[in-house]
């Protein structure tokens, strides 16, 4: 199943799209733009509110969501039904506008946890593979969801990630653990993977997004015998400068290189850099102005696409889609990092600064216009 899974270099620049004589052609693969979607909107805003914001990512270029899909809240009770009504909505609204989703599949419930940690992996893999199944068996290609909503595109799911920054204590064990994240996630990933293969086989396993010192982290994961066991790298380059998002990124591929696995892709599930300078009481350094992150999107983009056949980069979501802004959050950056700002309950959907770069960025490498829904409505000229 490697062969269908992975994507070479060829492959690869087989994705651009042609565009008419004199027009900017697409340059980046297909699901190249991608953005995060969680925070207070995807959690707590209204529905008819959420489904307008698919349209709108429709519109500035995103094809491709990247969301929470939270085992905690739809299997709370052991051996009990699984609810999917959150999930629903978020495959349904991007559907509607046919953009993908890739699920990030993360937070044991009570009865499956490893640890106290509110984001403990499972005690047992076996549990969260079966979660997958399920998952696979509502939204996969032959999924109940698809036959439950015939109105809707067919968008099925054919991409799973395998939880979010284990390498990051907060986001797997409890504090102070001196356990190796490296040893429960490997055995994590295998049932994962042998479990999505067996109930989708082209489906992509999607490593989980490492944060900060990612290309060491992929490196350790790699030490551990996680290679057999996922069809793309993810990585989440935060830093303060697009060149050492392009470094981090280039040494992920280095080190993907060096374990003989150049031809799978390289997705960057997170891009950031918070306008929180300022505004949050935080002395981390990962802070800038609204002005600042509109620079820093514009070029970090530049770079990414610019190199992304020859780093292999399939996607880019940028993190996030909203946030709420709030100078009450203390020390949360990343409340400071959306493209648009909405407050919990309020009616508006206030844009950034930052918007307009990633509609710029997205018109320009992919060569058009869109719509609300995902489709060309004219095409970008030089």
């Amino acid at each position: 199943m490697r062969l269908i899974a992975v994507l070479s270099a060829a492959v690869l620049a087989a994705l651009v799209v042609a565009a008419p004589a004199g027009a900017a052609r697409r340059s980046v693969p297909a699901s190249f733009f991608g953005v995060n979607w969680d925070q207070e909107i995807a959690a707590s805003g209204p529905g008819g509110l959420q489904n307008q914001q698919f349209g709108r990512m429709a519109a500035a270029g995103a094809e491709t969501v990247r969301g929470l899909f939270l085992w905690s809240t739809a299997q709370p009770d052991q051996n009990g039904p699984i609810d999917f009504s959150a999930t629903d909505q978020l495959v349904g609204g991007a559907a509607a506008h046919h953009l993908t989703v890739l699920p990030i599949v993360v937070d044991s419930p009570l009865w499956a946890r490893a640890f106290e940690s509110s984001f403990s992996p499972p005690s047992n893999p076996q549990d969260y593979a079966a979660y997958l199944t399920a998952l696979i068996g509502r939204y996969g290609p032959h999924g109940s969801f698809w036959r439950d909503n015939p109105r809707l595109p067919k968008v099925p799911v054919r991409a799973w990630q395998i939880w979010n920054e284990p390498n990051m204590s907060y986001q797997w064990s409890t504090p102070g653990s001196t356990e190796d994240y490296a040893v429960r996630y490997t055995m994590l990933l295998r049932d994962s993977y042998q479990a999505i293969k067996r109930a989708d086989p082209g489906a992509l396993v999607v490593l989980a997004g490492l944060a900060n010192t990612s290309p060491q982290d992929l490196a350790h994961l790699y030490d551990y015998g996680a290679k057999p066991y996922f069809d793309v790298a993810a990585i989440h380059p935060y830093t303060y400068t697009p060149a050492g998002v392009l470094t981090l990124t280039r040494e992920a591929r280095q080190v993907m290189r060096r374990n003989g696995d150049n031809r799978k892709q390289l997705w960057v599930t997170e891009l950031g850099l918070p306008a929180s300078r300022g505004v949050a009481q935080s002395s981390n350094s990962l802070q800038t102005t609204p002005a600042g992150m509109t620079r820093f999107l514009t070029n970090a983009y530049r770079l990414l696409a610019g190199n992304a056949r020859r780093l292999g980069i399939g996607r880019v979501y940028w993190y996030t889609w909203a946030s709420s802004y709030s100078s009450n959050a203390g020390p949360a950056i990343f409340d400071f990092s959306g493209l648009f700002k909405w407050t919990p309950g309020s009616p508006v959907v206030a844009r950034e600064p930052a918007y307009a770069a990633y509609v710029r960025a997205a018109r320009h490498w992919e060569g058009c216009v869109k719509t609300t829904m995902a489709r060309c409505k004219r095409t970008r000229r030089h």
